[in-house]
């Protein structure tokens, strides 16, 4: 039986999710680990894809600009970080569980992360 969601259920902007990124090819990131949900609520609501950034919990001693440390938040097993780097669309199917809203602040510092790897600047 075919199940349909709620236009109301569906994922948001700035919302993490735990999501089967398997198979991975080469150096992806692959496993079911955290993500962040960084595309609109207009593409989250209208199409089967969302725009996500992986966490990783290999977080080295030096961070780069275009990673960022989230620490341990709810949710989460280890202390993570976010790797914009690794940016990528999904499938909607491909996410398992909500676990919470990353904080304004850490979600900015994402969004400056995001433009870096981007090349995106402001002014």
């Amino acid at each position: 039986m075919l199940m349909l969601k709620s236009l109301v259920d569906y994922p948001k902007h700035g919302q993490v999710y735990v999501a089967d990124l398997n198979p991975g090819i080469g150096r992806e990131m692959h496993k079911k680990r955290p993500v962040l949900v960084v595309s609109n609520n207009n593409l989250n609501k209208n199409t089967p894809y969302v725009v996500i950034i992986p966490a990783s919990s290999i977080v080295p001693q030096v961070l780069n600009p275009e990673m960022v440390f989230i620490g341990k938040p709810k949710g989460f097993d280890k202390e993570s970080v976010f790797l914009p780097l690794y940016i990528r669309s999904i499938d909607k199917d491909r996410l398992i569980q909500d676990i919470g809203k990353l904080s304004k602040a850490k979600f900015l510092e994402v969004q400056e992360a995001l433009k870096l790897v981007l090349g995106i600047q402001t002014k």
